[in-house]
């Protein structure tokens, strides 16, 4: 999967690109997903580019073009004055719009309760992801990524409890208008959602369901689901995607998916 990923990659900067990937059970896998939604994006027709930590582009003729993926501990967002070092993303956005997002891997996200749950692929405003970058440590983003999955490179089927966990997370992250009297603290651009009112989809939702409505939240496996566990991913509006795998239909269904998700959502 390292090797598609690398091609994926390289289509995107348009000249062969190195890429330096984290050690780790099921981090080959992560940038498989990643790598693959970045591409079907750019074959859809956006604009799609990679960075470095310093939120410098890696461009066809940098001598250095190097993607990498961030390892250790999980963590937010680090700040653009750690180094180029510190870990890549993909940043995209539709040609006929100014508004960007970005694309990462491993990032914690602080939900309501103050606690902090990594998303495996996220995709989040460019200027949530700015504002982190500019803080002297960078930052932990707040609220529900507007795209999150959840990949798993295990041989044994998806448990109930596995879909569980990450239906909790996501309610975790959910802020909803309610919500906004009982959380200390206010609200600034490094918040997904509230705090820019610029994009209709970035607005406080009402209820959960509108917040699972509008959001692409997904359960991505090399194997399958056990029993029981896709009526319940389904009732939570995720999105059950098995068998994904390098060079399958199933691999371009789930990329086509996010790709056409984020048109309809023009993102």
């Amino acid at each position: 999967m390292i090797a598609q990923a690398e091609a994926a990659l390289s289509r995107i900067v348009g000249k062969v690109t190195m890429l330096k990937a984290a050690n780790g059970a099921g981090k080959a896998y992560e940038l498989f997903v990643l790598s693959g939604i970045a591409l079907a994006l750019k074959n859809g027709g956006y604009e799609v580019w990679l960075e470095r930590a310093d939120e410098s582009k890696i461009l066809a003729s940098d001598t250095d073009r190097k993607f990498i993926q961030r390892g250790g501990a999980p963590s937010g967002i680090p700040s653009k004055f750690a180094g180029v070092r510190n870990g890549s993303y993909v940043v995209f956005r539709a040609s006929h719009e100014a508004e960007e997002w970005e694309i990462w891997n491993g990032i914690q996200f602080e939900g309501r309760s103050g606690g902090k749950h990594e998303i495996d692929i996220a995709i989040i405003p460019r200027q949530t992801g700015a504002a982190l970058r500019s803080l002297a440590a960078g930052g932990i983003p707040i609220g529900r990524p507007r795209v999150s999955i959840e990949c798993k490179d295990v041989s044994l089927p998806g448990s109930v409890d596995e879909t569980r966990a990450f239906v909790a997370r996501l309610y975790d992250l959910a802020v909803l208008k309610g919500h906004l009297p009982h959380m200390p603290g206010s609200f600034s651009q490094a918040a997904i959602s509230p705090g820019i009112a610029s994009h209709p989809d970035l607005i406080c939702a009402k209820h959960f369901k509108h917040e699972n409505d509008r959001t692409f939240n997904a359960l991505v496996r090399r194997s399958g689901f056990a029993s029981g566990t896709v009526p319940l991913v389904r009732y939570y509006h995720v999105k059950p995607y098995d068998a994904v795998l390098a060079r399958t239909a199933n691999a371009k269904a789930l990329f086509d998916a996010v790709c056409n998700w984020c048109r309809v959502r023009k993102l």
